[in-house]
């Protein structure tokens, strides 16, 4: 979970506070609804499959990292539209995936393809992460979001 803050705060260093396109303000919105509608649905699926209050509440807060972490990359990649917003969206989305089917596999369907599958965003996720700090950010050009 800490190195999901570090990333976010990675990517607010390149974006800039400016009002946003009222076109990409209800994107984003909508966005950021259905992705938190679809994460809390998950995480109450979880509960029944959960010994104490205590997992279920870090569990919570887990996911609440990574919807966090979700929000920045849309951000990011809105604010900026070069590689390495690319990059950076692409790692995050193979994180939240890889985290879904990891739950998926351990809680759903005890079937080893999806942890395999759930691994491999893993270690895509962690390549991507690399692109994302070996390649230099260009200079922002368009409108940004936050």
């Amino acid at each position: 979970m800490g190195a999901y803050f570090g990333l976010s705060r990675e990517a607010f260093q390149h974006t800039q506070r400016q009002t946003a396109t009222k076109t990409i303000l209800v994107y984003f919105i909508l966005l950021i609804g259905v992705n938190t509608y679809l994460l809390l649905t998950h995480v109450i699926e979880l509960k029944g499959y959960m010994s104490s209050d205590l997992e279920f509440g870090i569990y919570i807060f887990y996911y609440l990292n990574l919807l966090i972490l979700g929000i920045v990359a849309l951000i990011y990649y809105l604010n900026s539209y070069s590689k390495k917003s690319v990059y950076f969206i692409t790692l995050v989305l193979a994180f939240i995936f890889a985290d879904v089917f990891r739950d998926a596999a351990n809680f759903y369907l005890k079937d080893s393809a999806i942890l395999i599958t759930g691994n491999f965003l893993w270690f895509t996720g962690l390549v991507f992460c690399l692109f994302f700090f070996l390649t230099p950010e260009r200079k922002l050009r368009l409108m940004n979001l936050v």
